[in-house]
């Protein structure tokens, strides 16, 4: 069954549901089209493909990969697919976690209820496509879609998404009103005539600071943005520049400009040039229209986690779960607030968001493995002098909490008072680290130098 039907979870996300067309709520006029409408209520939880085939059913997310099975929820699905008189079924549904306290359903629930037996069970199944019926795939418009799931699931525990039509944008934005606005949802996902959907969501402001940036013609190119945990450490969730004019990024790229460091974490934007990191003092308020803790590969996303230290800059603390942001765009300044674990504190993130567990994380690590080794020695009056440089590839990556590659950097000279001194820097691709590997012994290898393993 899993082999069956894994390209299909697969391809269903990748041709489907990852290409739905976000928009901010307040500009759901302009950009909804269409005349036959189907207004689908979003439900916040993991998306999977529920697959039913003679008597039996699985469940494989978007990497189609079997996530749990024996859940009351799959028992009720098998069921209604059954009475039905279906002998073949592939539909697309959210698992989610009913919330307790009247809010509404969170993501970071279902994961924390399919690792708890007291929750497991609570899980329940929101239909909302239909991908193949009977062996055949499925074609017809989203109100006979949500027809036939509603006639086939009709237990409290498997219900298909709410949904309204709609004719005329009024009637969406009468809509979006209620659930959105009054009642709190996610957001709307819009069905038309057409082949394009609309996912329709809430824009939110976050405070963060600026702790890096890469420059272009205009001016800064991009902007890297971090929050602040309770433990003092920064938390690099985006970098974008989205709302700022040419003369905001102008006036940015010269202020940034005086406010290099140093940094142990190394990150290229989509040119391959490495961002310049700088003193996280300039606050912004940013807002988004989404934000993520998964991705559409179905993985955990991973924040890196920094610490700044006066004359050390940027040191990397790992990687941690987190999210990343969709629709980020810069908004103002904010001169009175600096970047504190109140002003730009996480809980900024977690409250729109809340992050998940990086599945995995207690697994057997890996052995590192060493890529380059370089030693350098100079003589000179008595005085022993010593350049070790080292790359290695962690091969832990796929943990989340450790980068690919560490470059490593000893600096020893009898002669000096602080004999020995220590750099490393980071990264996720293996060009870099060694353009990094070079740039540092062209600095510091000159006339006069013996490469010992050369």
């Amino acid at each position: 069954m899993i082999q069956k039907y894994k390209q299909t979870a697969i391809d269903y996300k990748k041709n489907v549901a990852g290409k739905f067309m976000l928009v901010e709520g307040a500009k759901l006029r302009q950009r909804v089209e269409g005349e036959q409408l189907c207004v689908t209520r979003k439900i916040d939880g993991h998306m999977q493909c529920v697959c039913y085939d003679n008597g039996e059913v699985v469940m494989l997310n978007s990497n189609g990969r079997q996530v749990a099975e024996h859940l009351n929820c799959l028992d009720v699905f098998a069921k209604a697919v059954l009475t039905a008189g279906i002998s073949q079924l592939v539909v697309a549904a959210e698992l989610y976690l009913p919330a307790r306290d009247g809010g509404r359903p969170r993501c970071g629930d279902v994961q924390r209820a399919l690792a708890d037996e007291t929750l497991r069970d609570q899980l329940c199944l929101a239909p909302f496509d239909i991908v193949e019926l009977n062996d055949e795939v499925w074609r017809e418009h989203y109100a006979e879609t949500h027809g036939k799931l509603r006639s086939i699931f009709k237990e409290e525990m498997v219900a298909p998404v709410q949904m309204q039509t709609a004719s005329s944008h009024d009637e969406v934005q009468a809509i979006y009103d209620q659930w959105v606005e009054e009642e709190g949802a996610e957001g709307l996902v819009i069905h038309s005539e057409s082949s394009m959907i609309w996912k329709v969501k809430p824009r939110h402001t976050i405070d963060a600071v600026i702790i890096g940036y890469t420059v272009g013609d205009r001016g800064v190119r991009d902007l890297m943005l971090a929050v602040r945990r309770e433990d003092g450490c920064f938390q690099m969730f985006a970098h974008a520049s989205g709302g700022l004019g040419d003369e905001d990024r102008n006036t940015l790229a010269s202020r940034l400009a005086t406010m290099h460091v140093e940094s142990q974490y190394v990150l290229s934007d989509s040119r391959g040039i490495a961002y310049q990191m700088v003193r996280p003092e300039i606050v912004f308020e940013v807002s988004v229209i989404e934000l993520v803790a998964r991705g559409n590969d179905d993985k955990v996303r991973m924040n890196p986690l920094l610490r700044f230290e006066d004359g050390q800059g940027w040191l990397m603390e790992g990687m941690t779960p987190g999210v990343s942001a969709l629709g980020l765009t810069f908004e103002r300044e904010r001169t009175d607030k600096t970047p504190n674990i109140t002003d730009i504190r996480l809980s900024q993130l977690t409250d729109l968001c809340p992050f998940e567990q990086q599945e995995g994380c207690m697994a057997k690590m890996e052995t590192s493995q060493l890529l380059d080794r370089r030693i350098f020695r100079k003589l000179s009056g008595g005085k022993v002098m010593l350049h070790k440089f080292l790359i290695w590839k962690t091969n832990k990556e796929a943990t989340g909490r450790y980068p690919a590659y560490v470059f490593y950097h000893t600096d020893y000279s009898s002669g000096r008072k602080e004999m020995i001194k220590r750099d490393m820097a980071y990264s996720c691709d293996e060009v870099q680290i060694r353009d990094i590997m070079e740039h540092e012994i062209t600095a510091n290898i000159k006339k006069g130098w013996e490469c010992l393993n050369c």
